[in-house]
């Protein structure tokens, strides 16, 4: 069987793994407002609190393993459920930024001990640490925790608040016997129990597929949280929290998880970048696998953890009064990638050395300064300027050929 591009966002998997990250923010703002609401006298993921331990180890940045088990199949002797859904997720906690990347579930992958098997099946073999060693092979970041949920206690609570009304933008039915989904919802505004609630996040067969559905997710978790939090139904958190909690598995400590709630009740959930790892799929053994593509891996991780920061932007101005200085250094800084935002003079054209005068901190000025000769640096910390960096042009300026 040929080969075909799977960089993308689109189909099913995309649309799951998205409802399990949605359906763990729900958790960890709930938590998080539980924590507020009893003074933080609980310990709802399984460790008692450690006031004086700096949350997260004292790390600003963490990376966490997110896991969504497929828990429908269990038996006595198969206590762990293959893992529909894998993510790696950085939380840059001083940026308040997240970025995460999720592996296929069918991802090929030799695992010590165990050979050559399907990447969601590392949990079933050796829970959630191996499922982290696989992750870390596949990506080279390595967890620094995980977060393992499945979908039971988000239709639990869901129920418990007696339903959430939505707005259902039109007429969803669909039926997957496999996999024990059924649809059957009617266009308007409703209130939906817990399995209804389910089949709206995760109904995916619209134009725009998964676009549409992540829409319809954000504004459903919203309004969980706003009935969830609503003063009316504070006497039911607990009973809420504990069945989304019920079913989450971490090895994060109580005060990281009310941290990380806290952040993500902050930022905008579409602000979050997720990408898919590269793969590619392809029969192996009469096996469907996907093979990572390790280089394509090593950008995606790159730009996606490790983005260059962006060049602070520039207001150049004329101090030697040769004409057209200012403007002739202002091309030549564009070359090395600034952002020039205005182009005049100085107060004086006195000035027989450059100036680099910082508004924002220090944003690159010792290199700014090698370019126009001139080891002048000061900083104003204007935070109100248009510009993050001034560049006042005196007769030293390499960039306008007088400068040595």
């Amino acid at each position: 069987m040929g080969r075909r591009s799977a960089y993308g966002r689109s189909g099913i998997d995309y649309g799951r793994r998205v409802g399990i990250v949605l359906i763990v923010l729900a958790a960890l703002a709930g938590f998080a407002a539980l924590g507020t609401y009893i003074g933080i006298r609980t310990s709802g993921f399984g460790h008692r609190v450690e006031f004086l331990a700096p949350t997260f180890g004292g790390k600003d940045v963490v990376y966490i393993c997110a896991m969504g088990e497929d828990n429908t199949r269990l038996t006595q002797k198969r206590e762990r459920g293959l893992t529909d859904t894998i993510i790696l997720m950085q939380v840059d906690f001083p940026n308040k930024r997240v970025a995460a990347i999720s592996v296929p579930r069918d991802t090929r992958i030799e695992l010590p001990g165990h050979g050559y098997v399907k990447v969601n099946a590392a949990h079933v073999v050796g829970g959630p640490y191996l499922t982290m060693n696989a992750v870390e092979m596949l990506t080279g970041i390595k967890p620094d925790y995980y977060i393992k949920t499945n979908l039971n206690g988000f239709v639990q609570a869901v129920d418990i608040l007696g339903g959430v009304e939505v707005d259902v933008e039109k007429n969803m039915h669909y039926d997957d016997n496999w996999g024990n989904l059924h649809i059957n919802l009617k266009k308007g505004r409703q209130v939906l129990m817990g399995k209804d609630a389910m089949g709206y996040v995760r109904f995916r067969h619209d134009t725009l597929g998964d676009i549409t559905r992540m829409g319809r997710q954000q504004k459903f978790i919203k309004a969980f949280i706003s009935k969830m939090l609503s003063p009316t139904k504070l006497p039911k958190l607990p009973w809420v929290v504990k069945a989304l909690m019920d079913n989450v598995d971490t090895s994060m400590t109580t005060r990281d998880g009310i941290r990380l709630a806290e952040l993500f009740r902050e930022i905008n959930l579409s602000e979050v970048q997720m990408v898919q790892m590269p793969a590619v799929p392809e029969y192996i053994s009469g096996i469907s696998y996907m093979i990572q593509d390790v280089d394509k891996t090593k950008e995606v991780v790159q730009e996606l953890f490790f983005p260059k920061p962006p060049m602070p932007s520039l207001e150049v101005l004329n101090g030697t009064g040769i004409p057209g200085a200012a403007q002739k250094v202002a091309e030549a800084l564009k070359l090395y990638g600034y952002e020039v935002k205005t182009v005049g003079n100085a107060p004086s054209f006195g000035y027989e050395s450059s100036q680099i005068v910082g508004h924002k901190g220090d944003n690159g000025l010792d290199k700014l300064a090698g370019l126009v000769n001139t080891g002048t640096i000061t900083q104003d910390k204007k935070p109100e300027s248009k510009a993050d960096i001034t560049v006042i042009v005196g007769k030293d300026c390499k960039l306008i050929g007088t400068g040595s």
